[in-house]
């Protein structure tokens, strides 16, 4: 095979002033950002390198930071790349001191990164918005809500109803009286008639307590959804939260990868590190770039819902208090306590019962309709002659219809509402079960996150980027140590985020 020449050599550099013109392209020929490589076609040079390539890099160290200094992604900013080994660098004025910031070993550990400069998307820049104001905003504004109050006030005029008494029935007839006899006298004859229902009280009290239940359906139906426009405002505020979070890890994990990739791309250039080693970088670097776009992009749905959930506008920008989202944590003793509380406190079995209760009111009153119905009369009749007076009672016979059609109904409505609430029962305590296993192993996992697994994972990143400017390690290495702390990161916010969302529909359930 033939030898392939030394990319630090003086025979590999045609020139300086053609280096100066393309400076992202490699002395053999190859662009940089080129992705195939034949691994038959890297130069793997030895640690002793000749004085030769240590000038070239120096002679090249000023235009390539100039080019990379210009940051490629907008969102974050990147400390200024050291020179490489053994070179001299000139810099202009302002710049030196962000250049002797950084440590001359390469790259600085974790801990001293920080976003300098973040975009809309990144740190909304509006007022912090509490989730009490939330939902106090959401109880008085929200469309849902405003539905229910208009069916409880419809109920409500329904119990008014209920209470009126029948209204009199008057009658009034005119006509002429004309006797057959001929000293008969003739003239007008007008008669009066009164007619005045009356009702039974059992049939009075039945109609006034079915109104009663109705007005009780309404408000558990009232409280059912205020309880649910509640906890759908505090998951939609915890999902923006994570968000957030994942947002400043991803723009953290952008601006790591970036330092990563110019420091090799200087190695590159000077000979130390293959060109495997620069590809993989930028991979890295675009990866780390969507995941942040993608990040973003998931950010903006959630502050979509939580303006869709809460039901008003909210102001352009915002951002969740995080303090305010925090709850204490429940131990294994609070079990016992949240299953008698959702058998006293939930909304929805309250719901289901005054259902019931609405049911088997609907049978009393129609079985009390079944009865005879009353109606006195008293009527006056005037003729030329004589007036006759009259007062009597009406009373219909329940012989053909007896209203089993309408019993009937109401006693399968009865019996549909009773097995509904033994459903629903069941329903929320096998989801009372459920969440209170996901909190609990949401809160070991947090536990074991948070003591010690995540703090491992970044120390063994520090690590690894400390051998990797030794040269003990390789990039592959280095970057395999970011990819876990990055993972171990992403699952510690999920487990604060499931924790919280168990915690939310724990209290849902149970009414607390």
């Amino acid at each position: 095979m033939q030898d392939k020449p030394n990319p630090c050599s003086a025979q590999a550099v045609p020139g300086m002033a053609g280096l100066r013109a393309a400076p992202n392209r490699r002395t053999d020929g190859l662009p940089i950002d080129g992705l195939p490589i034949d691994p038959s076609r890297i130069a793997r040079p030895a640690r002793g390198r000749a004085r030769a390539g240590r000038i070239v890099a120096a002679l090249l160290s000023l235009p390539t930071a100039i080019a990379l200094a210009a940051p490629a992604n907008p969102k974050v900013t990147r400390p200024a790349t050291p020179a490489a080994p053994g070179s001299h660098t000139t810099s202009p004025a302002g710049s030196s001191a962000s250049m002797a910031s950084t440590p001359a070993t390469g790259l600085p550990p974790i801990e001293a990164l920080q976003i300098k400069e973040t975009p809309r998307d990144l740190a909304a820049e509006g007022p912090a918005l509490t989730v009490a104001s939330l939902i106090e905003l959401g109880q008085r504004e929200s469309p849902l809500l405003a539905q229910e109050r208009a069916a409880l006030a419809q109920s409500q005029a329904g119990v008014v109803s209920a209470l009126a008494w029948p209204n009199p029935a008057l009658e009034l007839l005119g006509g002429r009286s004309r006797s057959r006899e001929a000293q008969g006298l003739s003239g007008s004859a007008p008669q009066v008639g009164v007619a005045q229902p009356i009702e039974w009280p059992a049939l009075r009290g039945a109609r006034q307590t079915l109104a009663q239940r109705r007005v009780e359906t309404s408000e558990g139906s009232l409280q059912v959804t205020e309880r649910a426009v509640v906890a759908a405002i505090r998951r939609a505020a915890v999902d923006l939260l994570r968000l957030e979070q994942e947002v400043a890890a991803a723009a953290e994990d952008v601006a790591l990868t970036e330092q990563i990739r110019s420091r090799i791309a200087l190695s590159n250039r000077a000979g130390e590190v293959p060109r495997f080693d620069l590809t993989r970088a930028e991979a890295e670097v675009a990866i780390a770039r969507k995941v942040l776009e993608s990040t973003l992009s998931r950010q903006a749905q959630a502050r979509f819902e939580l303006r869709r959930v809460v039901g008003a506008p909210l102001p352009e920008p915002f951002r969740v208090d995080p303090v305010a989202a925090v709850a204490p944590s429940l131990e294994a003793r609070d079990f016992e306590r949240l299953m008698v509380a959702l058998e006293a406190s939930n909304p929805e079995l309250a719901l289901a019962r005054s259902e019931l209760a609405r049911a088997q009111q609907e049978i009393v009153y129609e079985r009390t309709q079944g009865l005879p119905q009353v109606t006195l009369r008293a009527s006056a009749e005037i003729d030329p002659s004589a007036t006759s007076t009259r007062i009597g009672a009406q009373v219909s016979v329940p012989i053909f219809d007896q209203r089993a059609g309408p019993i009937a109904q109401a006693t399968a409505g009865a019996e549909r509402a009773r097995a509904q609430l033994q459903q629903r029962r069941l329903e929320l305590v096998n989801g009372l079960e459920s969440n209170w296993r996901a909190y609990l192993a949401a809160q070991a996992q947090l536990r074991a996150l948070d003591s010690g697994i995540v703090a491992r994972a970044r120390e063994i990143l520090n690590t690894a980027e400390a051998a990797y400017r030794y040269g003990e390690r390789g990039i592959l290495e280095t970057l395999d140590a970011q990819r876990q702390f990055r993972a171990a990161r992403l699952e510690l916010i999920a487990a604060r985020h499931t924790l919280a969302l168990a915690r939310i529909e724990l209290e849902r359930l149970t009414g607390l």
